[in-house]
């Protein structure tokens, strides 16, 4: 009996302080938990870019389909030396978008005529050297370039840019779960959880026409800045 009597005492003793160990959050099968507060933050990130993505096309025609490709590729080819002289790397340089398609006739009644063949490359090329875009451009369209893409300006490597907006977002988040608990004689808590609703890391696109009008000579380029994004929903415990 005096065993039996321990154990009751030792059971209950247990019980008590893991009573006394809860949480003061009370949660709900499948729901928001009690006692808390949920907010939405925004945040940013502003950002300069560390790097540029170009394009540069070039066509050629002729009546002979392989002399229109062998054209346009040895201006292709003529472009890509060009940007390494200027101080693009080689493996960032990227030959695309090859095409060669007849050029057609169409008369009512009649079959098409092929009057020649038209062959296009493009060469895109990643600038780090964001003060040589303007001499990588020139050098592209002296070398026979007659299209240009870009530039486009954008982040190489933007983890850390995105870690500094979400964490810009968690503390707007608090402010606001603050706002809301004051109004309500509350306090804000620990945080209980907390999401990711998204992140956007924006490119920058020059006016390609701007480009098109300084071809003949030096070409001004001002990279500007990034606003990377970030929204969070965070629930705070509400004390």
């Amino acid at each position: 009996m005096r065993t039996r009597t321990m154990l009751l005492l030792t059971a209950l003793v247990v019980a008590l302080a893991l009573a006394g160990c809860q949480t003061k959050v009370v949660t709900t099968d499948g729901a928001t938990p009690l006692n808390t507060v949920t907010s939405q933050g925004n945040g940013t990130a502003p950002t300069a870019p560390d790097m540029a993505q170009m394009s540069f096309g070039v066509t050629a025609q002729n009546a002979d389909a392989k002399v229109a490709l062998d054209t346009a590729s040895k201006t292709a080819e003529q472009i890509a030396t060009a940007l390494k002289n200027v101080g693009v790397k080689a493996e960032d340089i990227q030959t695309a978008n090859v095409s060669l398609y007849p050029q057609q006739d169409y008369r009512e009644g009649q079959a098409p005529v092929i009057l020649g063949y038209q062959a296009s490359i493009s060469v895109n090329a990643k600038v780090r050297d964001l003060g040589a875009v303007g001499d990588v451009i020139a050098a592209a369209t002296n070398a026979g370039a007659t299209n240009i893409g870009g530039p486009t300006f954008t982040l190489d490597d933007d983890a850390a840019a995105r870690e500094a907006a979400i964490a810009d977002a968690v503390d707007d988040a608090r402010t606001r779960a603050e706002a809301m608990a004051k109004a309500a004689g509350k306090s804000v808590g620990a945080v209980i959880a907390i999401s990711e609703t998204g992140v956007s890391v924006p490119k920058v696109y020059y006016d390609e026409r701007a480009v098109a009008a300084d071809m003949a000579g030096s070409v001004p380029i001002e990279p500007g800045q990034l606003d990377i994004t970030a929204s969070v929903t965070v629930v705070f415990e509400l004390k």
